[in-house]
């Protein structure tokens, strides 16, 4: 009984998403999926999102669970359709709801902010069974306020809370975003033990090399550019970096669509 992960590349988002599954049981679930946005043609599509349908079909793998490590501002998530698609459930972290109240009115949507466009909300501590294996919750707000990272023997799935070593820690400057909440959850991942895999969920490739998506607990505490240094210094760091970013280019398409759990435009 084992855990295998598949990692998926959206090369247009710089964008990671996973199938894991239960060896044994061949229980699967997928993590930050992608769906296509055209800009030119404003249209939406679901090409990434049939990759995994047919690799779990090819297979024989049984979708549990549909996880979103957060709301997203750089890509529409395909974790409606996957639903549609399959029997899986969406999950998300129990403060959607708070990103949900915070982003209605900023984008004047109207939807109710109770988080029942998602299946499954989880807090800190809960766990999600994967067949044999159980998947652990673990809190990590700080880039949006409903970080979610997600354990499995020996492997951690981040979302946007770090990156590779080589490019740092991710930017907190969304609402209600906060880099010290960024600085506490990354000394929780830490603390997991030194050979545990991380899976981050975007690599922008700095200098030209070559497309990774997975590091150690390890590699990070030895060599991520923004981690060594003292709490203060990383959060005053974190904060000026942060001013000088300029807003994704699909965020106020992405967020509406995403923190409604949308299928359509």
């Amino acid at each position: 009984m084992s855990l295998k992960v598949i990692p998926f590349y959206h090369d247009d988002s710089n964008t990671l998403s996973y199938i894991l599954y239960c060896t044994e049981t061949k229980v699967a679930a997928v993590i930050d999926a992608v769906a296509d946005y055209d800009s030119e043609s404003k249209t939406l599509s679901y090409t990434s999102a049939d990759k995994l349908l047919a690799f779990i079909t090819k297979h024989q793998l049984r979708l549990e669970w549909i996880i979103e490590t957060h709301v997203h501002a750089d890509h529409l998530s395909a974790c409606a359709y996957l639903r549609q698609q399959s029997a899986g459930k969406i999950v998300v972290s129990e403060h959607i709801t708070e990103v949900q109240r915070t982003l209605k009115p900023i984008y004047q949507l109207d939807c109710v902010t109770d988080g029942s466009q998602f299946d499954v909300h989880v807090k800190d501590g809960d766990s999600l069974a994967l067949g044999e294996l159980n998947i652990q919750v673990i809190a990590t707000p700080g880039h949006t306020p409903d970080g979610i990272s997600l354990y499995c023997q020996g492997h951690v799935f981040i979302g946007d809370t770090l990156f590779m070593p080589d490019s740092g820690s991710a930017r907190c400057d969304f609402p209600n975003g906060s880099a010290a909440e960024l600085y506490d959850s990354i000394v929780r991942l830490l603390e997991l033990p030194e050979h545990t895999k991380v899976w981050v969920c975007h690599d922008y490739q700095p200098n030209g090399r070559a497309l990774d998506c997975h590091s150690t607990i390890a590699e990070q505490r030895q060599e991520n550019v923004h981690l060594q240094q003292a709490q203060g210094d990383f959060i005053a760091q974190r904060q000026q970096r942060d001013a000088t970013l300029n807003k994704p280019r699909l965020m106020d398409i992405a967020v509406p669509f995403n923190l409604q759990g949308a299928l359509t435009l």
